[in-house]
């Protein structure tokens, strides 16, 4: 399971395998300190405080513990 936090600070966590995409959030996102966007195979968009780059690491590691 990846952990990420939304924007209201909530944990959120995701099956590796239920992300679709993650995509870095624009400047004007960022200052709301959203920094990401993932996208869920469900439909779900999460605004999320991580970066793209640290959840996608947190995706490999998860795919490569199994």
């Amino acid at each position: 399971m990846i952990r990420v936090f939304d924007s209201n600070s909530n944990e959120v966590y995701l099956a590796a395998e239920a992300i679709a995409s993650v995509v870095q959030a624009g400047a004007s996102s960022q200052w709301h300190g959203i920094r990401s966007f993932v996208k869920t195979f469900d439909g779900r968009t999460i605004e999320a405080q991580e970066t793209a780059s640290e959840i996608a690491a947190a995706v490999e590691a998860e795919r490569k513990a199994k």
